[in-house]
């Protein structure tokens, strides 16, 4: 899937290493080379953006706060497939560094495959905007508590920087977030703020990770089309399971490849930049405009527009 022929098809549907202590290593230094207990850690290097030229993003656009904070670090661990580099200070501990690469660097590629795309398919089509579009960058933040682990955004992931306090299902967590990043990846060019629905968002990540999903009977429980943003949201925590529900309503209709061209054209909107603000409901106008122009089918085989899925859901749920 290249970057052309996608944005093609897009524009067819609108139509139609450093020691700890903090000594500079070179960028072609292999003296810090991590092949110990590779059972653990995925192999890697401690390099230096002052000897690298490669400095943690400073694009406040596409960081939330939490990774704001590696700004400014020059520490890095990057593995040895160049795929993964981790921020942070030199206060936290080697394995800490090497442990959040590990857990993004094993992870991803299964992420992927829920976004039926290849390593390869998501660095051609992430935003161009990106400073680095062939590595996954994270930040040691200790914004990030243990509880919640890390937080995905379209340039980095925010990690807490402590790994031996790492919650148990950490795993899920990561697998979680990095379906945000990933998103936000694939539906923004250079929009200051995520395009997608808070519903949407979240229901997608929560069937990539393997969240629970409330049982379609269960449906009027909740209305989870009306949390267009993270401020129209209750503080039930059931929520979640009601957004994956909607989502998985419309991948079991369409499919997963759809979702994920459904994310590129919001991509290609938000590139073309005529489809700005949002709409009456709280939507992005992007947002809906791809949603309407990919034709997506409701469980019977016929047009579901996004006014149709947002009036009828619990109606298209009953059936």
């Amino acid at each position: 899937m290249e970057k052309s022929r996608r944005l093609w098809t897009a524009a067819l549907l609108v139509l139609a290493a450093v020691t700890l202590s903090g000594c500079k290593v070179s960028a072609t230094s292999r003296d810090r080379y991590y092949d110990h207990d590779e059972t653990r850690y995925s192999l890697g290097y401690f390099l230096d953006a002052r000897d690298t030229g490669r400095y943690f993003p400073s694009g406040r656009w596409s960081l939330n706060s939490e990774a704001e904070v590696c700004v400014g670090d020059t520490l890095y661990f990057e593995t040895d497939d160049g795929r993964v580099r981790v921020y942070g200070s030199p206060a936290y501990s080697e394995n800490t560094f090497r442990a959040a690469a590990t857990e993004l660097n094993t992870r991803i590629d299964d992420v992927l495959n829920r976004f039926k795309m290849s390593w390869r398919d998501f660095v051609g089509e992430r935003s161009s905007a990106v400073p680095y579009p062939e590595q996954v960058v994270a930040c040691l933040s200790p914004r990030v508590t243990n509880a919640d682990l890390a937080s995905g955004t379209l340039a980095a992931v925010a990690i807490a920087p402590y790994h031996r306090s790492w919650p148990y299902e950490a795993g899920q967590i990561f697998t979680h977030e990095l379906a945000h990043h990933v998103q936000e990846n694939l539906s923004r060019h250079n929009a200051s703020t995520s395009l997608l629905p808070y519903w949407f968002a979240e229901g997608q990540a929560a069937l990539v990770s393997g969240y629970p999903v409330a049982p379609a009977y269960q449906h009027y429980d909740y209305d989870p089309l009306r949390d267009a943003t993270r401020n129209d949201a209750s503080s039930v925590s059931y929520r979640f399971e009601h957004y994956a529900l909607a989502y998985r309503y419309l991948e079991r209709a369409n499919g997963a490849l759809e979702m994920t061209l459904l994310l590129d054209l919001v991509q290609f909107m938000d590139w073309t930049g005529d489809y700005r603000g949002l709409i009456s409901s709280g939507e992005s106008r992007a947002f809906v405009e791809a949603f309407d122009a990919m034709e997506l089918v409701d469980h019977r085989g016929r047009y579901l527009s996004f006014a149709r899925f947002r009036a009828d859901y619990h109606s298209l749920l009953a059936l």
